[in-house]
């Protein structure tokens, strides 16, 4: 455990510096425009764009950590915020690293295979789409729309296939979970949860009952 402890410690240390650095960049083309242009918004706009902002993506900032954390652990958390394609691909990469090795979920193991299998994801994805980039807007155009309209059910199979494979290790509380989310989804906006929590509502539901299952067939 003093072997995970330490590399947990240098993942932390060089996480918050990769990430803070990750964020100030983000800044430079927008600063870099507003200094050439000598166009500067007001603090009143800046907040505006904030509101909008956070009404589209701010449930996101609450939903991904908690969804996503228990696969993709602390190193992998802090690659994923910043290269992105969380749930598209870094939490596949994860949870198809560990499954190859066959890793007990929560284990030392889990989580350094997560890491690798994370990382190599991301260099393959940061070559496929530069290479997409170049030649994309060549190739894309020309394709049939059925092939267009499948690229939107990409993201449903990719998280069906990871939810199929994790649901095989406890087909019965996988079911449950599943049957709660359905049911969660239909209910609580008739409850008045606002459309936007309720994934995040349905999250907390699940976390409860995985819980609540794991206590009762420990105790039996």
């Amino acid at each position: 455990m003093d072997g995970i402890n330490e590399f947990r410690k240098i993942i932390k240390n060089l996480g918050m510096v990769f990430v803070t650095l990750a964020l100030i960049a983000n800044f430079i083309p927008a600063v870099y425009v507003s200094v050439m242009t000598g166009t500067f918004p007001s603090a009143s706009e800046l907040f505006q764009l904030w509101l909008a902002a956070a009404a589209a993506f701010g449930v996101g900032y609450f939903v991904q950590p908690i969804s996503f954390f228990p696969m993709v652990n602390m190193a992998g958390s802090f690659m994923v915020w910043i290269c992105g394609n969380v749930g598209e691909l870094r939490v596949p990469a994860a949870a198809m690293a560990q499954k190859v090795t066959n890793c007990e979920q929560g284990s030392p193991k889990a989580e350094i295979m997560a890491t690798i299998g994370i990382a190599a994801s991301i260099f393959v994805s940061v070559s496929m789409i530069t290479f997409f980039a170049i030649v994309g807007s060549q190739i894309i155009p020309l394709m049939p729309q059925a092939i267009m309209k499948g690229f939107s059910f990409i993201l449903p199979a990719v998280l069906g296939a990871v939810y199929a494979d994790l649901c095989g290790k406890n087909l019965i509380l996988g079911i449950i979970v599943m049957v709660s989310s359905i049911g969660g989804t239909i209910m609580f906006p008739k409850l008045g949860v606002p459309s936007g929590l309720v994934m995040l509502v349905n999250i907390l539901v699940a976390i409860c009952i995985a819980r609540i299952y794991y206590l009762k067939t420990k105790a039996s």
